[in-house]
C-alpha cells in the first residue's frame, strides 16, 4: 500500500504521454525512460559512474559525520569549543553548500578532494547540530552519577554523553545521507568526467531527455534504499542496545 501513490502517480505519467497529452518534447514517457535505464543497465555503463559517485559521496559522508559527532559533543560539553565554534557554524548554516562547490575547487582543485571536502561540509553541519542538542538534553542526574563514581571527564563524554545523544545523532545522521547525495550531484554538474551526476548533465546538454530522467530515477532508488537500510540498521541496532542494557 505504501507504494500505491507512486504506482498511480507512474500510471498517470504513461498514461498522459500514450494519450498524447504530454509531448516527448516536455517528458518522454515512464516506458521510454524505463528502456533506457535497462539499457544502460543492461550495458554496464551507468555501474562505473555509480561507483565514482558513491565513492566521493561514501568519504565524504564518513568524514562530515565522524568530525560533526566530536564536535557536536565537544561543543556541549565543552565551553571554549563552544564559543570558538557556534560562530562559525552560525555562518554557515544558512549558506546553500552548492554554492561553495567553485570556491573549493578554486582552493583544492577540481578533483574528486574539493568534492569530498564540500560534501563532508554539508554532512557535518546537520550532525554537529544533532549531536550538540543531543549531548545538551542529556539528564544532569545521569552525569552527576557518573561524577559520583569517578568517571574522568574524557570517559564521561563518551561512555555517558553519547549514549543519551544517539537518537538525535541518528536523526542527523539520516539527513546527512540525503545532504550528500544533493551536494554530491551538484559537485559532478560543474566539473567531472565520471559520476551520475556528470551522466545527467551530459544527456541533458544533448537533448537525451529519456536517458537524463533515467538516471535521475535511478539515483532516487538509490538514494531512497539507502535510506531505508539506515532505517532497518538502526532499529536492529537500538533493539539490541536497549536488549544489552
Amino acid at each position: 500500500m505504501k507504494m500505491l501513490p507512486l504506482a498511480l502517480l507512474v500510471g498517470a505519467w504513461q498514461a498522459a504521454a500514450s494519450a498524447g497529452l504530454l509531448p516527448a518534447s516536455v517528458l518522454p514517457s515512464f516506458w521510454e525512460v524505463a528502456a533506457s535505464l535497462g539499457g544502460m543497465l543492461r550495458s554496464g555503463e551507468i555501474l562505473p559512474h555509480t561507483a565514482a559517485s558513491f565513492g566521493r559521496a561514501g568519504a565524504g559522508f564518513a568524514l562530515g559525520v565522524a568530525g560533526g559527532v566530536v564536535l557536536g559533543l565537544l561543543m556541549a560539553r565543552v565551553r571554549a569549543v563552544e564559543r570558538a565554534i557556534e560562530p562559525i557554524l552560525l555562518l554557515i548554516y544558512p549558506v546553500p553548500k552548492p554554492a561553495l562547490i567553485p570556491l573549493f575547487m578554486v582552493w583544492l582543485g577540481i578533483g574528486d578532494f574539493s568534492k569530498i571536502a564540500v560534501i563532508a561540509l554539508a554532512c557535518l553541519v546537520p550532525v554537529v547540530i544533532a549531536a550538540y542538542n543531543g549531548a545538551r538534553s542529556v539528564d544532569d542526574m545521569l552525569i552527576w552519577s557518573a561524577r559520583a563514581r569517578g568517571t574522568a571527564q574524557g570517559r564521561l563524554l563518551w561512555r555517558v554523553v553519547l549514549p543519551s545523544a544517539l537518537p538525535q545523532i541518528a536523526a542527523g545522521v539520516r539527513t546527512a545521507i540525503a545532504v550528500a547525495i544533493i551536494v554530491l550531484v551538484s559537485s559532478e554538474f560543474i566539473s567531472a568526467e565520471t559520476g551520475l551526476g556528470y551522466l545527467i548533465f551530459s544527456y541533458g546538454g544533448v537533448g537525451a531527455d529519456d536517458a537524463m530522467l533515467a538516471v535521475v530515477i535511478y539515483l532516487a532508488v538509490l538514494g531512497y534504499a539507502l535510506d531505508r537500510a539506515y532505517l532497518a540498521g538502526l532499529r536492529r541496532l537500538m533493539s539490541w542496545h536497549a536488549f544489552a542494557h
